[in-house]
């Protein structure tokens, strides 16, 4: 009888554990009211510009910028003031390049806000992002402090991520796996990292939990 208590003790603490952990979905999957903007700040926008060049005797070069993500909660008619800055790479909150056997190119975000006294600001770097939708407290705000300081939520052949609170600030486990051969540090592997964030936005600790390399990869 006492053995059957002591494993129904032990079931019961474990379901309760994993009970704490909810997903985390990655950044593109929250919409724009899914933030908590400070108070005097009415909109954020992140651009991203590109560029890519092929890799053939009559080389092709081409270029984009989008519109990569939006925060509000009550769209404001003069948002689209920001088209009038122009992106630099010097002010990039994240940039990165790409390489494959035909093409080749780079890439940068810029951010930008908007006040409530309808005056538009430069977010210069991640940290001036964070600022504007800290203290951290919602799962888009996790989702967006992990994007801002990794890469495997665009380069990942598979991703998936869960969170649980911890004390004021929250752990994650970001799990993700692709199976390209590429320069990517990532690559043809399985990993799975803990994160620890405080309300401020701040990773305070990053380890990696689990490792498996691929034995056959493709390719690009």
């Amino acid at each position: 009888m006492k053995q059957i208590k002591i494993i129904f003790i032990t079931l019961l603490l474990t379901l309760t554990v994993n009970a704490e952990w909810k997903p985390l979905k990655s950044l593109e999957h929250y919409g724009p009211k899914a933030f908590t903007l400070k108070k005097g700040v009415v909109y954020v926008e992140l651009r991203k510009y590109s560029e890519s060049t092929e890799k053939t005797r009559y080389a092709k070069y081409s270029k984009s910028t989008r519109v990569a993500l939006q925060i509000y909660q009550t769209l404001p008619h003069n948002k689209n003031v920001f088209r009038r800055i122009p992106l630099k790479k010097r002010y990039a909150v994240k940039k990165g390049e790409w390489g494959g056997l035909v093409e080749m190119g780079s890439w940068y975000y810029n951010g930008f806000m908007l006040d409530n006294a309808g005056k538009t600001w430069r977010l210069e770097n991640a940290k001036d992002v964070i600022d504007m939708i800290k203290p951290i407290d919602t799962p888009a705000e996790l989702s967006l402090v992990l994007w801002l300081n990794g890469d495997a939520q665009e380069k990942a052949e598979k991703y998936s991520a869960k969170y649980r609170k911890s004390g004021s600030g929250y752990i994650i486990r970001e799990h993700h796996s692709s199976h390209e051969y590429s320069s990517w540090k990532y690559a043809c592997g399985e990993y799975t990292f803990e994160y620890k964030i405080n309300v401020s936005g701040k990773i305070t600790q990053k380890k990696l939990i689990k490792k498996r390399k691929f034995k056959v990869c493709g390719g690009e």
